[in-house]
């Protein structure tokens, strides 16, 4: 899955979390984060600091991998961001 904006990265991540039957406090328990950080990332990803995305994506046994937009074009998906 091509994830290509921080609001698609907590939209995943949302769902992951509902999946795994994870409320946003116990995903912020499970990293020592509050239940009011996991919702403010949730609404608002874009100003969220990398060291609690790690956190909360390893609440929710998540983890990211990064491609080239070469990859992308060879996989047949054509990336929209120049960022």
């Amino acid at each position: 899955m091509f994830i290509r904006s921080p609001k698609e990265l907590a939209l995943y991540i949302i769902d992951q979390r509902k999946k795994r039957k994870l409320s946003q406090a116990k995903v912020g328990k499970l990293v020592g984060l509050k239940q009011q950080t996991i919702s403010e990332f949730e609404l608002r990803p874009e100003g969220t600091k990398l060291s609690t995305l790690f956190s909360i994506l390893s609440a929710v046994s998540l983890e990211i991998k990064a491609s080239t937009k070469e990859d992308a074009i060879t996989s047949k998906t054509s990336w929209k961001e120049e960022w």
